[in-house]
């Protein structure tokens, strides 16, 4: 949390700006060469899932903010609903064919008719996560969770307001409604699964001893099933309270739907995947899976690549391209880490939708500093004294975080986004609008490096000094010289999937011998750029 206010001059040295001599493509393309070093899916990160009428699936995703369908059968995807109208955590399907879906950051309830035109149902419902209609489909319920903790009865039709039922319940994830007419529900912040009274808001708790109940489902038969997100346990619950475990899949899942046929669909939102487990014999097969989730941003400390992955943190191997992973969401503290930068000792995650930086060490995996109630943060870099850069591109500036306190370092800077440490202890920023400016840490003071370059996501610095920039809009990498002078390395990436109000997902980072490596967030890959010999 921002613990002091206090505005700090910031000189603009326009006279130091340095002239821009762009250099033609075809002498960057003889030098340069694309090579995909992990491949993905296009499903990005999915939290909630749904069945639609016509028997494909729908996904949703908060990461990505997308609403997407996949085939059960052959595990193809189609987005449905891109950012920023599918920013979404949870899904239900009305009687008429709508699509109602929650978003928490925006707090608020949408809905896309079968014409696909889309509507807000709900508003001012912070961390409104999971939904439901109840069996006859008229009655709707939607659960706050992270901003919020309450049980509200809404209005489909978006004119009366919303009814409260539970006020701090303890924090219901995905549920469902019994055949007695109750909602059953995963108590997220106890770890039960509780009958909540939809009338009175009455709670009773039904099972206990779970570590991260994430949703509750009934088969045809009205069989109650719980997931466990932390443990990817697939509990079936009997009338009693005993748990018998159907099926254990990988953390990280995050909502279940079962269909009439009696298997289950779950989502994991590290994996990227959907799950078909058979409730009878607990076998389960992949529909779609991807080696990476959703990949925001990337890092490389000289020998290994570190992925910001949405839901996980990862590594890659910069030779083979071999994936291995240090964190997950939900089975550790890890957030939600939209950006990353690594130092010898830590390193330090940006959470866009948390609003947040966690400082992890290295060696214990342990988050040894967190800042909260950040605006939108887009990076962070850790300097030599152990003190943080913060970017919120939202607020147009860049803050200094030293110990507790978080004072402006420098405003009025346009959209700064992504961030890296030069060897002079100084930090480049790159401006989504095109700029590329370095500041002082000392002093404030910004001087402009170079500028038209496009709407920029990621800087990093290569083994001589100069700067490489991510132009998302563009969809290329740009080399900036000391004297100014421009070089395309590449272009027709696949980057920049979030880019609206600015550029947000996509990132770049520099290997010892000068490849380049950018995380590839359309296609959940990681790509290097090599100069070619001769």
């Amino acid at each position: 949390m921002l613990t002091a206010r206090r505005l700090r001059p910031v000189a603009l040295a326009l006279a130091l700006v340095l002239p821009l001599t762009a250099v033609p493509d075809a002498a960057a393309a003889t030098r340069y060469r694309v090579q995909r070093l992990v491949d993905g899916t296009a499903l990005h990160s999915p939290n909630g899932i749904a069945l639609a009428p016509d028997g494909r699936l729908l996904t949703a995703s908060l990461a990505s903010e997308t609403i997407s369908t996949v085939d059960p059968r052959t595990g193809r995807t189609h987005r449905l609903v891109g950012p920023r109208d599918g920013r979404s955590d949870d899904l239900a399907i009305a009687p008429s064919g709508e699509i109602l879906w929650t978003d928490p950051v925006g707090g608020v309830v949408k809905g896309r008719a079968p014409d696909g035109r889309i509507r807000t149902v709900a508003r001012d419902l912070p961390g409104v996560n999971s939904i439901a209609f109840d069996r006859s489909g008229t009655h709707l319920y939607v659960g706050q969770l992270t901003f919020a903790d309450a049980l509200w009865e809404i209005d489909p039709a978006g004119q009366a307001a919303p009814r409260l039922v539970a006020r701090d319940p303890g924090g219901l994830n995905a549920f469902a409604f019994g055949p007695d007419g109750m909602i059953y529900a995963p108590r997220s912040k106890h770890g039960e699964v509780a009958r909540v009274d939809p009338r009175t808001g009455a709670i009773s708790v039904l099972a206990q001893g779970f570590r991260q109940p994430v949703s509750v489902r009934f088969d045809a038969k009205n069989r109650l099933y719980v997931l466990d997100g932390a443990t990817g346990q697939l509990v079936r619950i009997d009338p009693a309270g005993a748990k018998h475990t159907v099926a254990t899949l990988p953390a990280a899942d995050d909502n279940m739907i079962i269909a009439p046929d009696g298997h289950a669909y779950v989502s994991n939102m590290a994996d990227s995947s959907v799950s078909r487990v058979n409730l009878d014999t607990g076998a389960v097969s992949v529909v779609t899976s991807s080696k990476l989730a959703f990949p925001a941003d990337i890092a490389s400390d000289g020998r290994t690549l570190y992925l910001a992955d949405a839901t996980a943190l990862r590594t890659v191997d910069s030779r083979t391209g071999a994936v291995g992973e240090i964190q997950r969401r939900l089975s550790s503290s890890l957030e939600f880490p939209s950006g990353i930068s690594v130092t010898a000792a830590h390193f330090v995650l940006t959470s866009e939708l948390i609003g947040s930086v966690q400082v992890v060490d290295r060696a214990t995996g342990k988050v040894v500093r967190e800042v909260h109630g950040l605006d939108n943060p887009a990076d962070a870099v850790e300097l030599a004294d152990g003190s943080l850069v913060i970017s919120e591109p939202a607020q147009g500036r860049l803050l200094h975080a030293v110990g507790e306190t978080v004072l402006p370092l420098a405003e009025n800077v346009g959209a700064p986004t992504g961030l890296a440490v030069t060897r002079r202890g100084t930090v480049l920023a790159a401006d989504a609008g095109g700029r590329l400016f370095e500041v002082a840490p000392a002093s404030g003071k910004v001087v402009e490096r170079a500028a038209g370059l496009g709407g920029l996501r990621a800087v990093a610095v290569r083994p001589d000094g100069s700067a490489v920039v991510l132009d998302v809009i563009g969809r290329r990498v740009v080399s900036v010289q000391h004297n100014g002078k421009r070089e395309v390395l590449a272009r027709g990436l696949d980057v920049g999937y979030l880019r609206v109000p600015y550029a947000r997902s996509g990132g770049l980072t520099v290997g010892p011998d000068g490849t380049v490596y950018v995380a590839a967030d359309r296609d959940n890959a990681v790509d290097a750029i090599r100069k070619t010999r001769g």
